[in-house]
């Protein structure tokens, strides 16, 4: 008995080392998935803003042009990239988070056209004048996409027993 004693302890040691690092791994894996859903957010709410930040900056010299015309490029592009990597990940998370973006983007056009009407901003005061009316409002896609991230983000035991109960 006492020649098994060292396989045992060889055996307990490398089966919690394993142990160890798939949870690790998983962890990691939830970690890198939480950052890439917060810069997916993030792009959503910088394409959001569009309207707003194009009615702060806009007059009509060709350099303002341009840099309104790549920050909208890039805002765009920004979006696109994510839709497709989320797309990659999760259908459940991808079809959340597409139709907050498609809901955003259906009015950003007008809100941009109108920010680009509107006169510039000649006050201080004049900075927060159409900041409520140049952004779309999309609280119940919003926690729509949350509920499907946070759920990606969940140990399969704990996503089915949360799904079920909603």
């Amino acid at each position: 008995m006492s020649d098994w004693i060292p396989i045992i302890v060889a055996l307990i040691a490398a089966a919690t080392a394993l142990i160890g690092y798939l949870v690790n791994g998983r962890l990691n894996r939830i970690s890198d998935k939480m950052k890439s859903y917060a810069e997916a957010l993030a792009a959503v709410e910088h394409y959001r803003q569009l309207p707003y930040m194009i009615y702060r900056l806009h007059d009509s010299t060709p350099e303002t042009r341009a840099q309104l015309a790549k920050m909208i490029g890039e805002a765009q592009e920004s979006l696109s990239f994510h839709r497709r990597w989320l797309d990659l990940g999760s259908p459940a998370v991808s079809a959340a988070y597409n139709k907050m973006v498609d809901k955003i983007r259906k009015d950003n056009n007008i809100y941009r056209q109108q920010a680009l009407d509107a006169p510039p901003p000649s006050t201080d005061g004049d900075l927060e004048k159409f900041r409520d009316e140049f952004l779309t409002n999309t609280h119940d896609e919003s926690r729509e996409c949350l509920r499907a991230m946070r759920n990606e983000l969940e140990f399969p035991r704990r996503r089915h027993a949360h799904t079920s109960n909603e």
